[in-house]
């Protein structure tokens, strides 16, 4: 596996023509016990942290729910210009999720992240698809060799057909579509001025949401 480290400055400029962004918000929620991408944190909904990040620099953005139910509140709530679309099928998998949004975009390349990641910033998604032009897809990879699929660039016409195939397969495993494919660029966080830890926390408990609101509140402070 290769992994990029003399990749492009983090803060460089990118085209956002036909450049999609898919949000995951199709999850149960269970430990919440309410939808998550609806509750207030910092007095916003935390959904809307991810839309506003990738938003300037994105030619069109999708969240992708669970079911109609779900999906009328979101459009209550959420800018007009967010297309609200519901998974293709039952079971609530990021899996499932992907494969919709993928069906749904215009694009040729897509960021894909959840809806509960309330410090994804801007220049990493840039960069991701930086990187990602002319391979399969590009991701970034932890010190201890994860590799995150809900912060990820993926290239629409290939892991499209490689997502549905793992779907008929009963393999739910998102993290297998760009393993599956390679030809993928996997960005190390060493050398960037980057906290990979913060950049994908997702708050799917109180005590993380508690954590996330403390950060927020200081950054509004300062």
């Amino acid at each position: 596996m290769a992994i990029r480290k003399n990749v492009k400055e983090i803060n460089s400029p990118v085209n956002r023509a036909m450049r999609s962004a898919i949000i995951l918000a199709g999850g149960s929620s269970r430990r919440l016990g309410q939808d998550k991408g609806l509750r207030l944190l910092a007095g916003r909904h935390l959904v809307t942290y991810a839309i506003d990040a990738v938003q300037p620099i994105v030619e069109e953005v999708l969240l992708v729910v669970g079911s109609e139910g779900q999906r009328r509140p979101y459009m209550e709530h959420l800018p007009s210009w967010v297309k609200v679309v519901v998974d293709k099928h039952s079971g609530g998998s990021p899996l499932i999720g992907l494969m919709t949004g993928l069906a749904e975009v215009s694009s040729e390349y897509a960021f894909v992240t959840a809806c509960d990641m309330p410090f994804i910033k801007r220049e990493p998604v840039e960069l991701l698809f930086r990187e990602a032009m002319t391979r399969n897809g590009a991701a970034f990879i932890k010190p201890d060799g994860w590799i995150e699929p809900l912060f990820a660039v993926y290239r629409v016409d290939a892991c499209l057909p490689e997502s549905s195939r793992l779907f008929r397969a009963g393999d739910l495993r998102i993290r297998m579509v760009l393993r599956n494919l390679g030809d993928v660029a996997y960005i190390s966080s060493s050398g960037l001025d980057l906290d990979l830890e913060l950049l994908l926390f997702d708050t799917d408990t109180e005590e993380k949401l508690t954590f996330a609101e403390n950060i927020l509140n200081e950054r509004q402070a300062t």
